[in-house]
């Protein structure tokens, strides 16, 4: 391993990495929840309800995840560039806002890039989005609110942090 993968800013890269790549696990239990079967064992299938729990848990992990893997791309990315400072805030958007501008235009075009394209669906910029989870992290990680969180959409910020991560990669 060399030198560069540990510095603080690569370290926060690789943890949301591997968040990320978790996180689409999630998504996938949640998009095809025949996928429990496979993991769970016999006996906590037999437990009433226990893929449609497990869907309901991999639903309410995945919109906890996706705005802090979002937070600790972006501070991966603003410490690179600033001598592995990073902002100290859960707030999506201060840590975007200490991003210089050619780095949030790459973002910005990167996300473009990556979204569904022609959907309707999301047609929020790359801000837009992080100013809606602003805070998401920090207000869901209880799930004080589980009924608010269930309903909320966070889709887009997957593409965000692919986004972050990609353009962390490139420069």
């Amino acid at each position: 391993m060399t030198a560069a993968k540990h510095t603080p800013h690569a370290l926060r890269h690789g943890q949301a990495l591997a968040l990320q790549y978790a996180a689409q696990i999630l998504i996938n239990v949640n998009q095809e929840p025949r996928l429990v079967q496979r993991v769970l064992s016999p006996d906590q299938l037999k437990a009433g309800n226990a893929v449609d729990t497990t869907v309901l848990g991999c639903n309410y992990a995945t919109k906890v995840m996706l705005p802090f893997i979002v937070e600790l791309a972006l501070k991966a990315l603003v410490a690179k560039h600033n001598n592995d400072l990073s902002e100290g805030t859960h707030s999506l958007c201060k840590l975007y806002d200490a991003l210089a501008s050619s780095l949030q235009d790459e973002l910005n075009r990167d996300f473009d890039n990556i979204k569904p394209s022609g959907s309707s669906a999301e047609t929020r910029s790359l801000r837009e989005v992080l100013v809606d989870h602003d805070n998401d992290f920090p207000n869901w990680r209880y799930l004080d609110n589980a009924k608010h969180l269930v309903a909320a959409s966070i889709d887009a910020l997957q593409y965000v942090a692919c986004s972050v991560l990609n353009v962390y990669n490139s420069k």
